[in-house]
């Protein structure tokens, strides 16, 4: 389970070295693609798969189902994160997300998101408005029982 922030550097040669924590993704075979909100999602290949298996029950004729087949699955690239941690940022999703020279990673459970320090800071500022006002998370009945 990834969770946790931390904020990493990208090498000159468009690579992060992800942090020791993360561990459990270096030798291993991920996805990259693009986020929901100008950000990047890293999965493990497993949690790649169940994501794709989840879009393919999806129906075709719904052109909202075929706009998030695009959003996640157009530009996906495979990669694999090398026993030191390091993961190379391929540049067409670099670009999409604005990662240049620093990256806030964001634990989310199943995945890891890359975010851009001002979008992620952007966002920030949006959970914290929602926090004040409790009633806006209602909707998800979050138990622990």
């Amino acid at each position: 389970m990834f969770f946790g922030k931390q904020k990493i550097t990208v090498s000159e040669h468009n690579q992060i070295s992800l942090p020791g924590r993360f561990e459990r993704l270096g030798g291993g075979d991920v996805f990259l693609t693009r986020g929901f909100d100008h950000n990047l999602m890293l999965m493990l290949k497993d949690s790649f798969e169940t994501l794709v298996e989840r879009l393919q029950e999806m129906s075709l004729s719904d052109p909202l189902a075929r706009q998030l087949n695009r959003l996640l699955l157009a530009g996906a690239v495979e990669s694999k994160v090398d026993m030191d941690g390091r993961l190379e940022l391929p540049d067409e999703l670099a670009g999409y997300a604005s990662l240049e020279k620093e990256i806030i990673l964001v634990g989310q459970g199943e995945y890891l998101e890359l975010w851009a320090p001002e979008l992620w800071e952007n966002q920030v500022k949006v959970i914290n408005e929602k926090l004040e006002n409790g009633h806006s998370f209602e909707k998800f009945n979050i138990c622990l029982d």
